[in-house]
Parts: C-alpha cells; sequence; structure tokens
C-alpha cells in the first residue's frame, strides 16, 4: 500500500550520454510514519523539499530534511520513515546511470544548498503549471526543467564534478557589496539602492555586475549572508528573537517563515 500522494508524474524518457532519464515524481508522503521495504530494476534520485524523516538504504539510515539528496542504486531495498514534521514532500526521479565506474563512485547521500534548493523548487512550481498547458512544445519545456533541476543533484552526490568558483578578488564589486552586508546585516533598511549608493554605482548596473560576477542578485547574496549567520546564532544557543533582530529582520514571525522557506525547517 502506497504510503504517499503523487501530486505529478512526469514520463520523460530522455536519453543523456551515460545516463537515462525515465520518470519523474512528486510525492507528498501521508500521514503514515513508515512506508514498507521495497526496491526498483533502476536507480531513483530521492530530493527531500520538504519536512524530515530518515531514509533507510540497504540497511544504513540517512537522515532526510529539506535539502536532502538520496541516491538509491538499481534493486537496493529501501523505506523512508516521516519525523514529527509536516508531510515531507519529495521529488523522485527514476534514473539508469550508465557509467560503471561512475555509478560505484557516485556517494549515497547528498545535500543542496539553499540556493539550489530553492531553484529546484521553483522549477517544480514551473512543471506544475506546465500541466495546464496543451503546447506541441511541451516536451521539450518539460525536459529543459528537469535537466535544471538535475543539474546541482547530481553535482551534490558527485556524479558531476562540483562547480569551481572562483574566489572574489578584495577588489571584486561582490566582494565590496559582502563586506558592506557583513558590516551592517544588523540594519533592517540595508537595500539595493544604499549599497549601490555607497559604492557610487546605479542600482540596477550594481545587479547586473553581481549576476555576472557571482550568478547571484543582491536580495540571494544578503539572504545566504542573512542565513549563515542566523545558522551560526542558533547553533550557539540565541534566541530566534536575537537572531533575528541580529541578521536586520524585525519581525519574528517573518523571520520564522523567511526561515523555513529557505531551509524547510523552523528556526
Amino acid at each position: 500500500m502506497r504510503k504517499y500522494r503523487p501530486i505529478i508524474i512526469e514520463k520523460i524518457g530522455i536519453s543523456l550520454p551515460k545516463m537515462e532519464i525515465l520518470r519523474l515524481r512528486l510525492n507528498e508522503h501521508l500521514p503514515e510514519t513508515k512506508a514498507s521495504f521495497h526496491n526498483h530494476p533502476h536507480g531513483q534520485l530521492l530530493i527531500y523539499l520538504r519536512g524530515s524523516g530518515e531514509q533507510t538504504v540497504n540497511g544504513k539510515r540517512y537522515s532526510a530534511r529539506a535539502g536532502t539528496v538520496i541516491y538509491v542504486r538499481p534493486d537496493e531495498r529501501h523505506r523512508f520513515e516521516k519525523g514529527r514534521s509536516r508531510q515531507p514532500l519529495c521529488l523522485v526521479i527514476d534514473v539508469n546511470l550508465l557509467s560503471k565506474k561512475k555509478s560505484q563512485r557516485v556517494k549515497t547521500l547528498g545535500e543542496l544548498p539553499a540556493t539550489d534548493l530553492n531553484l529546484i523548487r521553483s522549477r517544480v512550481s514551473q512543471l506544475f503549471e506546465m500541466r495546464r498547458t496543451g503546447s506541441e512544445d511541451r516536451i521539450v519545456l518539460v525536459g529543459a526543467v528537469i535537466l535544471d533541476i538535475l543539474d546541482p543533484v547530481l553535482r551534490s552526490i558527485e556524479w558531476l564534478e562540483a562547480k569551481v568558483h572562483k574566489r572574489e578578488s578584495r577588489g571584486s564589486v561582490s566582494f565590496r557589496v559582502e563586506k558592506i552586508i557583513n558590516d551592517q546585516i544588523e540594519d533592517s533598511s540595508l537595500s539595493l539602492s544604499k549599497v549601490s549608493s555607497i559604492l557610487g554605482f546605479q542600482r540596477d548596473y550594481l545587479n547586473r555586475l553581481l549576476k555576472k560576477e557571482r550568478g547571484l542578485t543582491f536580495s540571494q547574496i544578503r539572504s545566504q549572508l542573512r542565513l549563515k549567520k542566523a545558522q551560526s546564532l542558533l547553533m550557539k544557543g540565541q534566541s530566534v528573537g536575537d537572531a533575528s533582530l541580529a541578521v536586520g529582520i524585525n519581525d519574528q514571525n517573518y523571520f520564522a517563515r523567511w526561515f523555513r522557506a529557505q531551509t524547510g525547517m523552523a528556526p
């Protein structure tokens, strides 16, 4: 008996070098806490978008939360046990990884950074919207979205090499922006316009420079730095209210919603 409710099912059938992508499914786990052991003739990529629990694969237990990626090899027995959080949401991609050497080296467990997790969530939303369209190009569009999802997922389990970001020089725009944000992170009024004025740039031009150097906008960089600071403070035992104020978010309720959106967990 199924312990999940499928929300999206896409039969894909995309063949890539050393990989076949068979199907994508978005599952919401039901209130029953534990599924039965099962296996498949193909591999599965399990990407957790919400909630928490424990995935057992071949007798080994792996903690799963928002941002966790688990690769289940063909014929490996596995099952998921739900935690006490809200009902977990898991993106399941059925795949065949055709390179034996790479399959042996690939990790079972990976973790997505917040930016990649948010990217995947937005792509899943796109897939949900695409279900309503009857365009002849739909399969092409769906395939493009799925490939966009797979890139960070496969890097997290080391099927693909991790992207190497050049270390920013002290004179780079992004380095200077990060320094301003970190120095004034408790200032709730710190905005793109304010930082642009400090550096002597037009706000739109500064955002374009940041996108070119880092691939991120000002808001995304500020959000990353806020999250890093907030997580550090919470791990040190500071209260949610104090952590919220320390990263420039004066509304504790908004901070809690923002933190959950970034991590999938309450602060």
